[in-house]
Parts: C-alpha cells; sequence; structure tokens
C-alpha cells in the first residue's frame, strides 16, 4: 500500500461501536445489521506474502490473527514491521476456517480490540447464512450426509419435540454454485417464522459442530422439499 492508501484507510467495521451496540441491543436484527458491516469489511494487515498474515502466538500453540481498521492502531504493532495489506474479512474468516492452529481473529488487538473466535465466527455466519434464508433464490445441490457426531440426531429431536410446529428436519451436505466446498445444511419443514426456531437450532447443535464449521438452515418450500425428499430420509420426523 502506498504512503497515501495507508493514510487514508479506514475500516468499515468499528469495534467498539459494534460491541457498544451490541451490548445495548442483543436483538436478532441488530446482530444482522452488525454482522452485515463486519462482513463486507475489510482491513490492515502485515504480510509475510501472499496467504501469509502476521498473528499472535499464544502458549497454547494456537495464534490469532492480527488485524487493523487504520494506520493508527496498525503503528501500534510491536514486533517487527512488514508489508501491509488490505484484507476483506471473508478472506480472514476462511484462513480460520482452514487452518487448525488460527483459533480466530483479533481486531486492534493493541488498542479497545475486539476477539472473533471459531466459536463467534461460526455463529455470526450461522446467523447471516439463516438470515438470508429460503429468499435467497440459488441453485443447490443436496445429497445425504453421515458426517455428524452421533449425539446430533437427540438433540435435535428433544429441541423438536417442544415445538409442535415443526413436521420434519434435514441434515443434509450441500453445495451451492461458486463453492468449493460442500456445507451442512438443515432444511426445516415447519409453520411459523424462522427468526423464533433457527437461533434455538443453532444454539441446539452448535455443540455437535467442528468448531468454524460452515452451516446454513432454510425454511422449506415445496421446491427444496422434493429436492430433500430425492436426497436423504429427514433427521427429525414429528410423530
Amino acid at each position: 500500500m502506498t504512503e497515501y492508501e495507508l493514510n487514508a484507510f479506514q475500516s468499515e467495521f468499528d469495534p467498539v461501536k459494534a460491541a457498544d451496540s451490541l451490548q445495548a441491543d442483543n436483538s436478532r436484527e441488530n446482530k444482522i445489521r452488525n454482522f452485515a458491516v463486519l462482513k463486507t469489511s475489510y482491513f490492515l494487515a502485515y504480510t509475510k506474502g501472499p496467504g501469509r498474515l502476521a498473528v499472535l502466538n499464544k502458549k497454547d500453540g494456537t495464534a490469532l490473527i492480527a488485524v487493523f481498521t487504520n494506520r493508527a492502531e496498525l503503528e501500534k504493532w510491536p514486533f517487527e514491521k512488514q508489508e501491509v495489506g488490505e484484507i476483506p474479512f471473508e478472506t480472514l474468516n476462511k484462513m480460520v476456517r482452514d487452518n487448525a492452529r488460527l483459533e480466530g481473529i483479533v481486531i486492534n488487538p493493541f488498542g479497545a480490540s475486539m476477539t472473533l473466535r471459531r466459536p463467534q465466527l461460526s455463529d455470526i455466519d450461522l446467523t447471516m447464512r439463516a438470515a438470508a434464508g429460503a429468499g435467497e433464490k440459488r441453485e443447490l445441490r443436496l445429497k445425504a450426509t453421515r458426517d455428524y457426531p452421533m449425539g446430533l440426531p437427540a438433540a435435535l429431536r428433544a429441541l423438536m419435540e417442544e415445538h409442535p410446529e415443526v413436521y420434519r428436519v434435514w441434515l443434509v451436505a450441500a453445495h451451492a454454485e461458486g463453492e468449493h466446498t460442500d456445507h451442512k445444511l438443515f432444511i426445516v419443514d415447519f409453520d411459523g417464522k424462522k427468526e423464533g426456531l433457527f437461533p434455538l437450532i443453532g444454539q441446539a447443535v452448535r455443540p455437535y459442530l467442528r468448531e468454524g464449521e460452515p452451516v446454513e438452515m432454510l425454511k422449506a418450500d415445496l421446491a427444496l422439499l422434493r429436492i430433500a425428499e430425492q436426497a436423504a430420509k429427514p433427521m427429525y420426523v414429528k410423530e
């Protein structure tokens, strides 16, 4: 980056304002507003070449990617100064998912910081995928999967038995155009609005999924039901 670009850079995401906002209003709608800004934001980071960013190492052998919202925060870095890059949040998120040693991302680590570890990053993805919902018209290829721990179906059933509005739930491997790998997709056949149900499902199944694993939830419409029925047997069926 040039000196002019570095001086002019200011990330759209302000961790202090976001933390204050979420503390004052922890509603799903407010989370979506803040997460939407985060997911489209860029940050400064010291780079060691393509795909290699400066990290803060921890005693347990894990590390956090260190990123900064502006030059003033960047210059608080007390270690060796390297080349500086402008990195999109989604690239940082993918780096954490793909590297088991990376525990998460820390924004402005030597100032008013925000740390996003794997569970938080996964919850951000889950919230935004659920917000997109069935209204996001895109082609999905579905197939059956057994890639989940034994306890997940029982945990899902226990929750669903408290919600008589739910008729069936599928867990399938889904692949959307432009994605490089499959992701887990819960298809839920129920009456009502997803805003009340999907966060509960997320909380119930999260302990049974790998940290940082991308997950999506969709409310079933007729077209999606047909695809799901052809792809796999439902994990839950109302009795």
